[in-house]
């Protein structure tokens, strides 16, 4: 979801909404004996704020349950972005700006940090992907990363060979016979070289699942770049062609590693935000009810 324009008015109604509440809560603040939750006005506040919450909430009952399709979806997040970020003043006017009791303590704390990674996810789904776009040229769908990956390394091993084809000598008149890489004459040690290079470093990473290929000399991309420079001056021109399309293999899969980190990012936070989410929304309506009890 891109902040835009779009969000102005509710960027409005937001400051707008606290500032009333600023305006109602201070002269309270001031006069009341001891301001707090307890009071009407905290408890007004309190309310407001479990709405909020209640509403929030709502997103994710919408998305589990296709048929509940109320409004669009792009209003809907706006709506829990904004109105989810104004729970947390109303909170704090709920509580006159001071936690007492442990529930509430929690639910304040709690309540600080929905909010913050609800703002840390709405700025990574802001930034993220147009930083994909420059950074990853080769994007491409998240689940077909498997395949793309598994294309990438036969591929390159077809490219390896080409190289030895591009050096083998041809026998006869019109002949195409290749060779083995280490029968090349006068480059059998170079071929002998490039295929323990493309062996030992190039196929292991193309085939390393990204938390080991990032540790691995070919995710460096200069690193890996000096060393298909120092092959392509060793061998004929001719060969210069497998050699580089094997060089752009392993950077589709430097920016297939680098998308799944983007991608991880993108939606890792959710691993905070919704479990945080549902346990601020159960002591909310804990918190409520003892209140309202006792």
């Amino acid at each position: 979801m891109r902040i835009d324009q779009t969000h102005k008015p509710w960027l409005y109604f937001t400051l707008a909404a606290i500032a009333l509440s600023a305006i109602v809560f201070i002269p309270y603040a001031r006069t009341a004996t001891q301001p707090g939750g307890g009071t009407p006005i905290g408890l007004t506040f309190g309310v407001l704020a479990l709405a909020l919450m209640v509403f929030a909430a709502l997103l994710s009952v919408r998305k589990r349950f296709p048929v509940i399709r109320i409004g669009r979806s792009r209003l809907w997040l706006k709506a829990h972005l904004w109105l989810g970020f104004l729970a947390l003043p109303m909170v704090l006017f709920h509580a006159a700006f001071h936690a007492r009791g442990l529930l509430a303590a929690i639910l304040m704390v709690l309540t600080i940090i929905v909010v913050a990674s609800g703002v840390y996810g709405a700025y990574l789904q802001h930034t993220l992907p147009s930083k994909m776009f420059r950074q990853v040229p080769y994007e491409t769908i998240y689940d077909q990363i498997p395949v793309i990956r598994a294309q990438l390394v036969t591929e390159a091993q077809q490219q390896a060979f080409n190289v030895a084809e591009m050096l083998a000598p041809a026998r006869g008149a019109g002949a195409t016979v290749v060779l083995t890489m280490l029968t090349v004459p006068e480059l059998g040690a170079e071929v002998a070289a490039f295929g323990l290079f493309f062996d030992s470093e190039v196929l292991p990473y193309l085939q390393a699942e990204r938390p080991l290929a990032t540790r691995m000399a070919m995710y460096d991309r200069t690193r890996a770049a000096e060393e298909f420079d120092n092959y392509r001056k060793l061998f004929p021109q001719k060969a210069w062609e497998p050699i580089t399309a094997i060089q752009d293999i392993a950077e589709e899969k430097r920016q297939l590693d680098h998308q799944l980190r983007l991608h991880h990012f993108l939606h890792g936070w959710l691993l905070m935000h919704l479990p945080l989410s549902a346990a601020l929304l159960l002591l909310g309506f804990i918190h409520a009810f003892v209140a309202l009890r006792y």
